[in-house]
């Protein structure tokens, strides 16, 4: 979602761009846009594949790394979270040092865990839950891939700068739990479905549209000031999930009746305790970046909302 936005605008921008996925999450309808454009170059390519990455990333001055796969319910299998997310970032810094790239690394909040230190910042320590849970696979191989980005620079002098992206959307969102609560929120609501809610949803999030992840993205690569920092990316507004659910029923004015369905925690996530608030410091984003969000959430969701509508009725 975030790579098939981040190519138009770096289009706009004069940019050539190779584009890499082995499309598991991704769909080519995301890069219709870009497609026909003469700049932009596809290849399905698995990121553990490193002599094909070698190849593609030859000509390259900047990689922006964004593949990952994310970890959802204690049901799910962890090894390929673990390993795409490690080995596959080792991938990207191995070949960004063979070509003398520099390296933009998408990682994540989950890192900060369940830390009550709010809002949550680069510098503050994070708060992990026990080893044994399999849902903090996706925030320890995140936190793994920033310590290998921290070891390029300082070891092998490849340039990186670390984007810790708090949760973004848009109209290209999965309608799976990775894509976030609010596209699935959204799709149910239009549908006059059921909207699933994991536990009373007092927990908080701050969702920004996926533009100014973009802009945040883009400032990160093009700033030489931003190299060898990590720095918060995304909105720094904070709602509740079931306020969110609320406000998507509102503005999308069906005419239903809001159908809301609490499922206990431990039936998805088992043992795993659920982050109660996440909210981003953007000081060090404004400072360094110049970065501040534009679109307030209530307008991200009007904007989705109108696009998912046509889409459904298309």
């Amino acid at each position: 979602m975030i790579g098939s936005h981040l190519a138009e605008e770096l289009l706009k921008r004069g940019y050539q761009i190779t584009g890499i996925d082995n499309l598991s999450y991704g769909r080519l309808d995301n890069l219709k846009q870009v497609s026909v454009n003469p700049n932009f170059q596809f290849y399905k390519v698995d990121i553990l594949d490193l002599d094909t990455l070698k190849i593609l990333s030859r000509d390259c001055w900047a990689i922006i790394h964004l593949a990952a796969v994310k970890k959802i319910a204690e049901k799910d299998v962890s090894l390929p979270t673990l390993q795409v997310n490690t080995t596959g970032t080792e991938h990207i810094f191995e070949v960004a040092k063979m070509w003398g790239a520099r390296v933009v690394f998408a990682s994540t909040s989950d890192v900060y865990g369940m830390s009550p230190d709010l809002p949550l910042q680069e510098d503050g320590d994070l708060l992990i839950g026990p080893s044994l849970i399999k849902r903090w696979s996706y925030a320890v191989s995140k936190l793994y891939g920033e310590q290998l980005a921290y070891g390029y620079f300082h070891d092998q002098n490849v340039p990186m700068t670390i984007i810790r992206y708090f949760g973004g959307f848009s109209p290209r969102s999965s309608f799976a739990w990775s894509g976030g609560h609010i596209p699935i929120f959204i799709r149910a609501v239009l549908l006059d479905e059921e909207l699933i809610v994991h536990g009373d949803g007092s927990q908080t999030r701050s969702m920004g549209f996926v533009t100014d992840l973009v802009r945040g993205t883009v400032l990160a690569m093009e700033s030489d000031r931003a190299i060898g920092q990590v720095i918060n990316i995304g909105n720094d507004e904070e709602l509740s999930v079931i306020e969110t659910a609320r406000l998507i029923h509102k503005i999308a004015d069906t005419g239903k009746k809001l159908k809301l369905k609490l499922v206990p925690m431990d039936q998805v996530f088992g043992k795993y305790k659920d982050i109660q608030r996440r909210i981003p410091d953007l000081t060090k984003a404004r400072t360094l970046l110049g970065y501040q969000p534009q679109i307030k959430l209530e307008e991200a969701i009007r904007l989705t909302i109108a696009e998912i509508s046509e889409n459904l009725r298309a």
